[in-house]
């Protein structure tokens, strides 16, 4: 199976925190995809609240997303919206 790999940097003021990182996992698990996010040489499965908060990702650092699955290629594309529209927060 193909993995799709993007790099993407943070955008939003507070980085992956626990608000960012729970829309994060609501949105992948809503496909039939794995995706696993790299920060630093760590890696989290984006399935996982505590997974992601470990990677310590802040505003302005470059993150690298793999995706493998069915729907890989619809939730790196919804993963990298999500991202790019800073988590849908308010500055």
């Amino acid at each position: 199976m193909k993995t799709l790999v993007q790099t993407i940097v943070i955008q939003n003021k507070l980085g992956l925190h626990t608000r960012a990182t729970i829309k994060l996992v609501q949105l992948v698990e809503s496909f039939d995809a794995t995706i696993i996010i790299r920060h630093q040489g760590k890696q989290a499965d984006a399935s996982s609240v505590l997974g992601l908060l470990v990677l310590e990702t802040c505003f302005g650092q470059e993150i690298e997303i793999l995706a493998e699955g069915k729907e890989a290629e619809q939730a790196m594309l919804a993963v990298t919206r999500l991202i790019e529209d800073k988590f849908l927060e308010e500055e």
